[in-house]
């Protein structure tokens, strides 16, 4: 059974971080400017911030739960995720807005990857497929919610309220992780006797992961130009007004098709749902390269969000399913790691082809790294993927 209990609080908690992350990445390029007359690119980088954040919290969790277990790694994130939002309401000056954000990024990196781990170890290991993909709903929606909601109350509320806002959700968090029944961590005979130092890069990265994440950190860096670039995209096209209107659908579009992607994982093989995604990822940035109009908008992010979404929880699944459950953080953090570095630092280098191209161009160049992402994936795990056992 996968609708358990504590796999719907986890799933909530998820949600709440997440929908509060959205809502302050939106908004924290025009407080930046409004509030410290920050220049775009500043702003650009304070909205970057968290997650370079996201990246460091990342990075240790995975070790810090296989050492201490689930319980104080989530209650500790979400401490510091709720104090990092109250720090929002005694900012003064830019640099001190960058550490919240940094602080605050450290919060949402940490809290993501307990509870993806978490969730993996609460679902049966023969319904990875399914479960993974329910749960990542949860980030759909907060990526569908979380941006309507900031633009909407940057409209009628001041920026302080909109703080206060997000710091109650990380009340409501740390209330619902009180409710949790958290597993312990099952002790892999092999693994105990092994050695596991701090200064090891083993104890952060699960090796095993690293070959399917270099794969979705290249489709995920021409995703990163579409959410970074997305504004400036449409105001060159004359689409301001629906520009949105494509992460409505890229999000409710994955809504609709992960739970079918996720039965398709635990059934077959990853490359049952992969190479077709890939595909439709090419297509989606095809069109936003030569169909600059409301309907090219809306077909992109229909074939986006069946392609990029789906890669991204299949690419989760066999991330986890090559190790060991006592490995399951670790990978879990492998994992985004490589995905958020796509995510990050894709816009810095399609930025160079922007001058030269234009945006048109630029997406044109996410076309190829989808397309490059194909024959990557086959060398990297399509070749040898197996059935779920």
């Amino acid at each position: 059974m996968i609708f358990t209990r504590n796999f719907v609080i986890v799933a909530l908690i998820n949600f709440f971080v997440m929908t509060a992350y959205y809502l302050l990445f939106v908004i924290s390029s025009p407080y930046a400017a409004d509030r410290f007359n920050a220049s775009p690119s500043m702003a650009g980088l304070v909205a970057g911030m968290i997650l370079m954040g996201c990246l460091a919290g990342r990075f240790f969790t995975g070790r810090i739960i296989a050492k201490t277990g689930f319980r104080v790694v989530l209650f500790s994130s979400i401490i510091l995720y709720t104090a990092s939002l109250g720090l929002y309401l005694l900012v003064d000056n830019l640099p001190f807005l960058m550490a919240v954000r940094f602080l605050n990024g450290i919060g949402v990196g940490c809290i993501g990857t307990v509870t993806s781990t978490l969730v993996v170890h609460i679902i049966p290991p023969h319904l990875h497929g399914q479960g993974i993909n329910y749960f990542s709903l949860s980030s759909i929606l907060a990526l569908a919610f979380g941006p309507f909601f900031g633009l909407l109350l940057l409209q009628y509320v001041t920026f302080t309220e909109i703080f206060l806002l997000c710091a109650a959700l990380g009340v409501v968090c740390f209330a619902l992780a009180a409710l949790l029944t958290v597993p312990p961590l099952e002790e892999d005979p092999v693994e105990a006797g092994a050695t596991d130092s701090a200064f090891s890069l083993s104890s952060y990265i699960e090796y095993a992961a690293v070959p399917i994440g270099t794969m979705v950190l290249v489709i995920c860096a021409g995703y990163g130009g579409v959410q970074a670039f997305m504004a400036f995209y449409a105001a060159e096209a004359g689409l301001d007004g629906i520009a949105s209107t494509f992460f409505l659908i890229y999000a409710a579009t994955a809504f609709c098709l992960r739970p079918i992607a996720g039965k398709m994982l635990d059934k077959r093989t990853p490359n049952v749902v992969i190479y077709p995604a890939l595909i439709l990822s090419s297509l989606g940035f095809l069109l936003l390269g030569t169909m600059p109009s409301a309907t090219g908008l809306m077909l992109a992010g229909f074939l986006l969000g069946a392609g990029v979404s789906n890669i991204q929880t299949a690419s989760q699944t066999i991330s986890v399913r090559l190790v060991s459950k006592r490995r399951f953080g670790p990978a879990t953090s492998t994992y985004f790691i490589f995905l958020d570095l796509g995510v990050g630092m894709g816009p810095y280098f399609l930025g160079f082809t922007v001058p030269y191209a234009g945006y048109k161009g630029m997406y044109l160049a996410c076309m190829g790294l989808a397309l490059i992402s194909i024959p990557l994936y086959f060398l990297v795990h399509g070749r040898k993927a197996k059935r779920p056992s």
